[in-house]
């Protein structure tokens, strides 16, 4: 029998996904990003993993919304 997770532990994830991609386009850190020193790909690769993270997420929890 699969256990079902908790509707707080879902919510906190997409909680906790939110604040990440928060943190990588709204903080300092953007700075090091942006830089014309920085490979014209860092904007993208750093979406990339912020939609592979939300893709992990949606498949783990799919019988339920995040």
């Amino acid at each position: 029998m699969q256990k079902h997770p908790d509707p707080i532990r879902l919510r906190e994830s997409a909680l906790i996904l939110a604040l990440f991609g928060l943190f990588l386009f709204a903080s300092p850190l953007t700075v090091w990003w942006a830089a014309d020193r920085a490979h014209w790909l860092v904007p993208y690769a750093l979406w990339l993993l912020l939609i592979v993270l939300g893709a992990w997420l949606h498949r783990k929890y799919s019988q339920h919304d995040l």
